[in-house]
């Protein structure tokens, strides 16, 4: 079946437009539609691209690397901490036990026990 080509338009041809949306070359057609649309997300996945690019360039990652390093000097503080407390607590330990008390004041406040006699070298 040929079509006629000087043939008036049928009721089905004929496109109404309406003149408040502007000329005809302005009504898409739908695959350019589609076209449009699939720019439109194309557009917007690129912006959301560089928007997480950029917030996990200056702001994620500089905070990450913050966080870390402090981190790692809470954990040597702990560490230390910890090492400070085993000593207090063999520190206390040995507190309790009478001759070690004893050595002590021996030793740092000069006392003997009853029937000792003391000798100082050089006198």
């Amino acid at each position: 079946m040929k079509k006629d080509r000087h043939a008036k338009p049928t009721a089905a041809k004929i496109v109404y437009v309406n003149p408040a949306l502007g000329p005809v070359a302005r009504q898409a057609a739908p695959a350019e539609r589609k076209k449009r649309k699939l720019n439109l997300r194309l557009l917007f996945l690129a912006c959301f691209s560089l928007w997480a690019l950029y917030t996990f360039a200056f702001v994620i990652w500089p905070n990450h690397l913050r966080l870390e390093q402090e981190r790692q000097r809470l954990e040597r503080q702990l560490s230390d901490l910890r090492q400070q407390e085993q000593q207090l607590n063999t520190e206390y330990k040995n507190l309790q036990d009478d001759s070690y008390i004893a050595r002590l004041a021996r030793k740092y406040y000069n006392m003997i026990k009853q029937g000792e006699i003391v000798y100082r070298p050089g006198e």
